[in-house]
């Protein structure tokens, strides 16, 4: 490397133009003005960049001091409210069904939309087998009545005469139990005596022929001609003869006796049942001259009332063909045509006037909505919901108009709903007035949780709690501060009741709110003191 190109890359500031050897003098003179007017631009740039961090800082002391903002302690009211929105639907809604067998649809008296008193017909259904039922009942009760008032009014003379002939023939049939009962013993003691005679007379001829026999056997073994054995065999066909007669005569004198005996039981107890029938009769004949009992009447009242029940009855089925509106109100839907069963109706064969109705239940054949009862029901924050308890008054405002009614919680739900993530629990604020209300109208709830008048109270900005400590910052007089402890009351929208811990006319400073557009500086193009001005650059 020559001694030229040494000098050429040690740094200008080192040499003057006289050290210049080789002639070049002019171009290191015009390379070192420009390095110089660079350099100074950066060294303003610098100070320029300290100067606005300055004012921006200063700035932010001079807002922070002019902004500062104040509430003063005073005596007011304390209101407590929260916010739900909902939509008008019937406190009620009454699904009317034929009772009973119900039965064929013959008229159908309503349409939905209307307006119904309590007991209005709304349809009918086929009455022909009711009145009939009725009818039968009430002839039957007749009928227990007529019987009743003979009972209780005694026999007539045509009565007692019936009775007596009763009587009469009762003891005729005893008289002749008692003589067929005579003849059949007699019969009975004459069969006895022929059937025995007969038996003796067998017998007899038995013997006989058993003599015969053996006179014969006796005459055979003295003389055994074929004429004596002739004989023997005669006398023994003769013997035999005897003993099948007396057979015969044995068992015709026990069926004759058994049939006598049957004859004189059956007697028996022919007579035994007359003499019943008899002390029947005329103990009946006894009751009846001593007119009606006291459990005689008793029955036959019993049989009246019985039969007044089943009028009562067939009574109720008949009204059963009529529906009729259980409650007055509005009709909201129709289930059911005339023709049809009165229970095939169903929700899908109705319709509805209000189609924002709440109404989720339509089974009915005709469905009914309190007209004079509404309600909306707001879904309320879980944040919120302990504050809510049922009797808080509200305030109902309808979205389209702006009207405002006043209400009441009636009721307040015990489960939550889940709707996206979001716990909420249901509010039923009925109406006070329901003048002019629509089902289905939007509107917004305001719910009064707590009210005080005349109290101590502050913004409740002015407040600042962490934990179960609550604090206040207090600004005397000369602008000096100071940090008190505060005891709360009620917690209003906009104050805060004051319990202790401040004095009505106190000024309390509010507390700095964060603003996130003076949060820092930055630098134009975002990239700091070498990123804005390029310090590392070519010239």
């Amino acid at each position: 490397m020559s001694n030229q190109d040494t000098t050429s890359v040690l740094p200008s500031s080192t040499y003057s133009d006289e050290t210049d050897l080789d002639g070049d003098q002019p171009r290191r003179s015009r390379k070192l003005g420009r390095n110089t007017v660079i350099n100074g631009i950066i060294v303003v740039a610098v100070l320029v960049v300290l100067g606005l961090i300055v004012a921006v800082l200063r700035g932010d002391d001079d807002r922070a001091t002019t902004t500062a903002q104040t509430s003063t302690v005073s005596t007011g009211d304390v209101t407590a409210t929260v916010s739900a929105n909902g939509n008008i639907a019937a406190a009620s809604t009454v699904n009317v069904n034929f009772q009973g067998n119900g039965g064929v649809v013959t008229s159908i008296l309503v349409k939905p939309g209307e307006r119904v008193r309590k007991g209005e017909v709304l349809a009918r259904v086929d009455s022909a087998s009711a009145e009939q039922g009725l009818a039968s009942a009430r002839v039957q009760l007749e009928s227990a009545k007529a019987s009743y008032a003979a009972t209780v009014a005694g026999q007539t003379s045509a009565e007692q005469q019936r009775d007596q002939t009763s009587v009469d023939q009762a003891r005729v049939s005893v008289n002749s139990a008692e003589a067929s009962l005579r003849s059949a013993r007699q019969s009975q003691t004459l069969t006895r005596q022929q059937q025995n005679a007969a038996v003796d007379r067998a017998e007899t001829t038995l013997e006989n022929a058993r003599a015969d026999l053996q006179t014969a056997r006796n005459a055979y073994q003295a003389d055994k001609t074929a004429e004596n054995k002739a004989a023997v065999q005669a006398a023994e066909a003769v013997v035999s003869s005897a003993r099948t007669t007396l057979a015969l005569a044995k068992e015709s004198r026990e069926s004759a006796l058994l049939q006598a005996r049957q004859q004189v039981t059956s007697a028996e107890y022919q007579l035994k049942s007359a003499r019943a029938s008899l002390r029947s009769t005329q103990a009946s004949v006894a009751v009846n001259s001593q007119g009606a009992t006291a459990s005689t009447r008793a029955q036959a009242q019993a049989q009246v009332d019985s039969a007044q029940i089943a009028v009562d009855e067939a009574q109720v089925t008949l009204d059963q063909t009529k529906l009729r509106a259980p409650v007055a109100g509005k009709v909201a839907q129709v289930n059911g045509t005339v023709g049809q069963s009165s229970s095939s109706s169903g929700s899908s064969g109705g319709s509805s006037t209000d189609s924002g109705s709440s109404t989720t239940d339509t089974s009915g054949f005709v469905v009914l909505t309190a007209a004079n009862a509404l309600q909306v029901t707001a879904d309320v924050a879980e944040a919120d919901i302990a504050d809510v308890q049922v009797g808080q008054s509200a305030t109902i405002t309808m979205s389209a108009s702006g009207k405002e009614i006043e209400g009441t919680v009636t009721l307040v739900d015990a489960v939550e709903t889940v709707t996206n993530n979001v716990v909420e629990y249901g509010v039923t604020v009925t109406l006070n007035d329901v003048k002019g209300i629509k089902l289905g109208q939007s509107t917004q709830v305001v719910i009064t949780t707590g009210s005080k008048q005349n109290v101590l109270r502050v913004s409740s900005s002015a407040l600042t709690t962490i934990g179960e400590r609550t604090t206040a910052t207090v600004q005397q007089a000369d602008g000096t501060t100071n940090t008190v402890e505060v005891t709360k009351g009620l917690e209003g929208d906009g104050f805060t009741e004051i319990l202790g811990g401040l004095s009505d006319g106190d000024t309390v400073v509010l507390p700095e709110q964060s603003d996130s557009g003076s949060g820092g500086f930055t630098f134009p193009g975002g990239g700091g003191l070498g990123g804005g001005f390029g310090g590392g650059g070519r010239p």
